[in-house]
């Protein structure tokens, strides 16, 4: 079996691309567009891997010193493959990455699996292999998310939020406005609250918009034509993800917020598996209880997100795997 692994250029991006659109572990934030718009924030270290000439997996990553990230500008990473079967080649595909960048005087590699609800199918062999390798755990961040293959049981308190927002006449409209809710609810919100911005500014919105129209949406819920709440959506194959989720008072207290959230749960259920209402926690060392329960009381269900780091002096403990 002849592995060999490649430095990504530019040219490669085509290649790339079509790539991650039939892996079985990767979504469209995986693709260069979306990879590539905060480029100048990161030293990008991304390779691709070939197993006899033919492409069978791409390792989207940056590069700080004398770590690889897989990767910092993007919530998940890890070794992106078409299939993840064969127990043997799996563990000769890891021992070359992790080879790669060793002879490439990496030290440490922190590496963030797709948690297995965001994977086309469900398969945790790299958990395994890492923990073969000593990798110890240095975050676990959490994500609620509505498993459509079950009852979607909700909380009285948010039904009856959804009511008042009805008769609030609260209006759901799925209309890309990302700047009335940028700059009238989420700027003002997360400033207020923890005083920070968005991950994303409303010039980045735009652009990652343009680039992917059809997996990046923005709903909005208004009340007598004013916007009072929004969530953006990012479209990850098999999931719904909730990127922003903000109102301001009128919208939390009329239950406009509730009646978007309810609307958007129930539109995606005929198309989706999962809907997912994001994270509740800082940094992976703290949790925001209200958020909890309100993401909770929709019957969403805490699914975790690994963060590991792995020495790149302990990689020799996969070779009694090798043939």
């Amino acid at each position: 079996m002849a592995i060999t692994i490649q430095a990504y250029n530019s040219k490669d991006r085509d290649q790339w691309d079509a790539f991650t659109r039939r892996a079985d572990n990767a979504y469209f934030l995986f693709e260069r567009g979306f990879m590539e718009y905060h480029s100048h924030r990161y030293v990008d270290n991304s390779v691709l891997l070939f197993d006899e000439n033919v492409l069978v997996g791409v390792f989207p990553a940056n590069r700080k010193e004398d770590t690889v990230y897989t990767h910092q500008g993007l919530t998940h990473g890890g070794l992106v493959l078409t299939e993840r079967k064969n127990i043997k080649k799996l563990f000769t595909y890891f021992y070359a990455l992790f080879t790669y960048y060793k002879t490439q005087g990496i030290k440490h590699i922190v590496y963030k699996p797709l948690p297995g609800y965001l994977s086309k199918s469900i398969n945790d062999i790299e958990h395994f292999i890492l923990n073969m390798c000593n990798a110890i755990t240095v975050k676990v961040d959490t994500s609620f998310v509505i498993d459509y293959n079950n009852e979607i049981r909700i909380q009285e308190r948010r039904r009856r939020s959804v009511k008042k927002g009805v008769t609030s006449s609260a209006e759901i409209r799925i209309d890309n406005n990302f700047d009335a809710f940028w700059n009238s609810i989420l700027i003002p919100n997360l400033m207020d609250k923890y005083g920070v911005a968005p991950i994303h500014s409303l010039e980045e919105i735009h652009l990652l918009h343009q680039r992917f129209p059809d997996k990046i949406t923005q709903a909005n819920a208004y009340i007598n034509n004013e916007i009072v709440a929004g969530i953006t959506l990012f479209d990850f194959e098999t999931c719904i993800h909730t990127q922003y989720i903000s109102s301001n008072n009128y919208g939390r207290d009329s239950g406009a917020i509730d009646t978007l959230c309810n609307y958007l749960i129930h539109l995606f259920q005929p198309v989706k598996k999962h809907f997912s209402l994001g994270t509740t926690n800082n940094n992976g060392k703290d949790i925001n209880i209200g958020l909890y329960e309100w993401k909770e009381g929709w019957g969403a269900k805490t699914h975790a997100h690994f963060h590991y780091r792995l020495n790149t002096e302990e990689i020799n403990t996969l070779e009694r795997f090798l043939d």
